[in-house]
C-alpha cells in the first residue's frame, strides 16, 4: 500500500488526521508523522490497520450515497411504485465503484482486519473484552464493538415510546401465532460474533433459535435487529453496526429514523440492498415472508 495513496484517500473521504487514527485505532502521533511525511518507512502493520480504516469509511460513504439517491428520487417521483432492483441496477451503472478501493479478499470478517499474514492477532491487549465491560460501575449505555467502547445516553421518550410499542406489537405477533422466537426489547446483551470483543445491545432483537439464550443473553445473530435511530446513535446505527449485524449473520435489520421518519431494511447480508420506506407505509417483515406488516407512523400513538 503506497502512502501517497492513503493520503489522496484520506483527503477523499475529508477524514482529520485525529479522526483517521481514531478509526484505524492508532496513536495520533504515529498518524501524524506519516501524513506529514516525517515517518517515511511505517510498518507493515500500522499501514495495513489505516487501509482497513479508510476500506470501511469508502463503504459507508458508498452506501449512505446510495440511500440519499434513492430517497431523493422517491420524494421527486411521489407518486411512482419505485422499482428499487431496477433503481439499483441503473444507479451501479451510473456509479460505478470500479475506480473505489475494493474490500481486501480474505477480509470476510472484522476480525480478519486485526490478523497479519502470518494468523497472529495484533493490538489485542489494548482492546477492551466482554468480562472488562461487565465488569464496569456504568451509569449510561456501553457497548463493545472489536474491543472499541461505544458509550452513549440513554435515549429520549419518543425513542423509548417506539420501542416499546413496536415491542408490544411483534410480541403479539409470535403468541397469535404461537412461533418459536422470542423478542426482548429490553436492551438484552448480545455476543454477535460470539468472541470476546463485541457486545452490543440492540434496541429490538428477535431470535428463533432458542440455544442462542444463555446466561450472558443472546451468544450469536438474532434473526431481526431493529435499531431506533436518536441523535447520539444515528451514524453508529446506519455504518458500524449495519456492517456488523450484517457480518454477522443477522437475517433482517431495521433503522427507524425518527428524524427523516424513515425506515431502512437490510436483509440476508445484501449491505447496498436497502428498502426505504415512509412511516406512513407497511413495512413487511423479511423474516416472517410478509405475513407481518407495521406502519410506523401508527406505533406509540
Amino acid at each position: 500500500m503506497d502512502i501517497h495513496e492513503l493520503k489522496k484517500r484520506k483527503k477523499a473521504l475529508k477524514l482529520t488526521t485525529a479522526r483517521l487514527a481514531d478509526l484505524a485505532m492508532l496513536p495520533y502521533g504515529t498518524v501524524s508523522k506519516i501524513m506529514t511525511g516525517e515517518t517515511r518507512k511505517p510498518s507493515y502493520v500500522t499501514i495495513e490497520r489505516l487501509d482497513r480504516a479508510l476500506i470501511r469509511e469508502e463503504m459507508a460513504v458508498r452506501l449512505r450515497a446510495y440511500i440519499d439517491a434513492i430517497l431523493a428520487y422517491m420524494h421527486s417521483h411521489p407518486d411512482e411504485d419505485v422499482d428499487q432492483i431496477e433503481f439499483e441496477r441503473k444507479y451501479r451503472e451510473k456509479n460505478n465503484p470500479a475506480g473505489l478501493h475494493p474490500i481486501r479478499e480474505g477480509a470476510e470478517s472484522d476480525e480478519d482486519w486485526y490478523q497479519n499474514d502470518g494468523g497472529l492477532a495484533l493490538f489485542r491487549d489494548d482492546r477492551v473484552r466482554v468480562q472488562q465491560l461487565l465488569n464496569m460501575d456504568e451509569d449510561r449505555r456501553v457497548e463493545l464493538i472489536d474491543g472499541h467502547l461505544i458509550v452513549s445516553e440513554y435515549p429520549n421518550l419518543k425513542h423509548q415510546i417506539m420501542v416499546q410499542s413496536l415491542g408490544r406489537i411483534i410480541d403479539k405477533y409470535i403468541d397469535d401465532n404461537k412461533g418459536p422466537c422470542r423478542m426482548i426489547n429490553v436492551g438484552v446483551n448480545v455476543r454477535l460474533d460470539r468472541d470476546d470483543y463485541t457486545l452490543v445491545g440492540p434496541d429490538i432483537v428477535v431470535v428463533c433459535d432458542g440455544m442462542k439464550f444463555d446466561e450472558m443473553g443472546i451468544t450469536g445473530a438474532p434473526d431481526w435487529v431493529i435499531e431506533v435511530t436518536s441523535h447520539g446513535t444515528r451514524s453508529r446505527d446506519y455504518k458500524l453496526k449495519l456492517h456488523k449485524y450484517m457480518n454477522a449473520g443477522v437475517r433482517e435489520y431495521w433503522i427507524i429514523d425518527l428524524q427523516k421518519e424513515k425506515v431502512i431494511t437490510y436483509t440476508e447480508g445484501e449491505l447496498l440492498m436497502a428498502t426505504v420506506y415512509d412511516f406512513t407505509d407497511d413495512v413487511p417483515v423479511y423474516i416472517y415472508d410478509g405475513r407481518l406488516k407495521i406502519r410506523v407512523g401508527d406505533v406509540g400513538r
